[in-house]
């Protein structure tokens, strides 16, 4: 895990750099992979290819939109020009969702008045941008967004949960891309009055689609609140996650982003967490079992810190959780000769006999995958425990125990954890023109 206290692993997480990254796809004949990774900000630069799509702000301004797309396990990413404007007019633009063909980005332009601007943007063999009517005051962060593609692949609803000073009582806003007006819904709550005693309310960190109308918003120290948002009076219900892990109580005073994710796959609600903890010094011995104490026996081995993965599973109308693996560090192989290579900090231990493993690594920020058949394979951002600039992408079968693939990664390129999304899948994938250089 990466050391939250540490100024120096702040700032290369949360990089303020607008200046988009070199990755580049390795094979452009190649299909669009089905699903990516899309980094949660965009970048400030004039990349055009086959995906640029363009729309005018409220102030007239043309805001222009690309996406590009690297290859599994780079990270995909968003570029933003304003032709008549520059980086100090406006803000660095946020991803707020994206889901099928779908991707929903804001903007704010400066001087700040009364908040950002929503754009949609749509994939397609001509894709479109558009500019959302004014949200405000509905929408207050962007976790509070859900995204809903409706069937006919044409249309799309937005659902942002709105909070109240009486606990447990929101209000649902709710824009559709047919009337392209925003709604208003009071949110009926189905809650027991132990979870009401237990827990005040829930303060969003992400949405995710349950299928069906189903958006579910999820505080990673609380729990799930999801509802149907197409129905004209919403009844909610409420999952609790399971607890922090130990090892995680002490160490995240706010956001829990570094160790927790939530997705929903394949009719079931999967939940990860990764926990830091102490391996214990297998040489210390109890005094119950000693008579003399030398010198060695007074000093104090240095900690060892390790780290955990476990996951957990269910459906909505369940009332429990299942547990999935839970896999300690040490124990998850590195089989391939050009994995070991390009992890050369990881050491064999007294002898090459003995299995090389990520013991070595400390990882945060994971991951869970889009696809049906890879359900027990979860992403991970590792850093070495010896150098603090090598950092990895890894992905990690937990029901095997190995790792499946990795690739280098730079924290300088890097904001915060990356989100899957399977916009790759609907783009008009072709090589950059002219512009700024970058992309696919």
């Amino acid at each position: 895990m990466f050391d939250y206290g540490s100024k120096e692993d702040m700032s290369n997480v949360f990089s303020i750099s607008c200046e988009p990254p070199t990755h580049q796809r390795l094979n452009d004949e190649a299909p669009a992979p089905t699903w990516v990774f899309l980094e949660p900000m965009a970048y400030l630069a004039d990349v055009r290819n086959a995906t640029t799509a363009a729309a005018f702000s409220s102030g007239g301004h043309i805001v222009q939109a690309t996406v590009c797309v690297t290859d599994p396990l780079g990270v995909s990413y968003l570029c933003v020009h304003y032709p008549d404007l520059t980086e100090a007019d406006c803000g660095r633009p946020i991803i707020v969702c994206s889901e099928k063909d779908f991707l929903v980005f804001s903007v704010v332009f400066m001087p700040v008045l009364r908040g950002r601007e929503y754009f949609v943007y749509k994939a397609g063999l001509v894709p479109s941008l558009r500019l959302l009517p004014d949200p405000y005051p509905y929408i207050h962060t962007s976790s509070d967004l859900g995204l809903l593609p409706r069937d006919d692949n044409d249309h799309f609803v937005l659902a942002a949960l709105c909070y109240s000073p009486t606990p447990w009582f929101f209000t649902l806003h709710v824009f559709s891309s047919r009337t392209w007006v925003w709604s208003c819904k009071v949110l009926q709550v189905e809650v027991s009055s132990h979870v009401r005693a237990r827990m005040p309310s829930i303060l969003a960190s992400k949405v995710i689609q349950f299928g069906e109308g189903m958006l579910g918003w999820v505080d990673f120290w609380t729990g799930i609140l999801f509802c149907n948002v197409l129905d004209e009076m919403p009844m909610a219900r409420f999952i609790a996650l399971p607890k922090v892990m130990p090892g995680n109580r002490d160490h995240l005073k706010s956001s829990l982003w570094p160790v927790r994710n939530v997705a929903y796959n394949n009719g079931m609600i999967k939940f990860v967490e990764i926990e830091k903890h102490e391996r214990p010094d297998v040489d210390e011995r109890s005094y119950d079992d000693m008579d003399t104490l030398y010198e060695s026996d007074c000093l104090m081995n240095p900690k060892e810190i390790g780290w955990r993965a476990m996951t957990w599973y269910r459906m909505t109308s369940w009332d429990h959780w299942s547990k999935g693996f839970m896999v300690y560090d040490k124990e998850i192989s590195v089989d391939y000769p050009s994995h070991s290579k390009l992890l050369p900090d990881l050491t064999l231990g007294d002898t090459y006999a003995r299995e090389l493993t990520l013991k070595d690594l400390l990882a945060s920020h994971p991951v869970l995958s889009l696809t049906c058949d890879c359900d027990d394979v979860v992403y991970l951002l590792c850093k070495s425990k010896f150098c603090n600039m090598k950092t990895w992408l890894i992905s990690v079968d937990l029901k095997k125990k190995t790792l499946v693939d990795l690739a280098t990664f730079s924290l300088e390129e890097y904001f915060t954890s990356v989100h899957p999304s399977a916009l790759s899948k609907y783009l008009n994938i072709a090589p950059a023109m002219e512009g700024t250089s970058g992309g696919q």
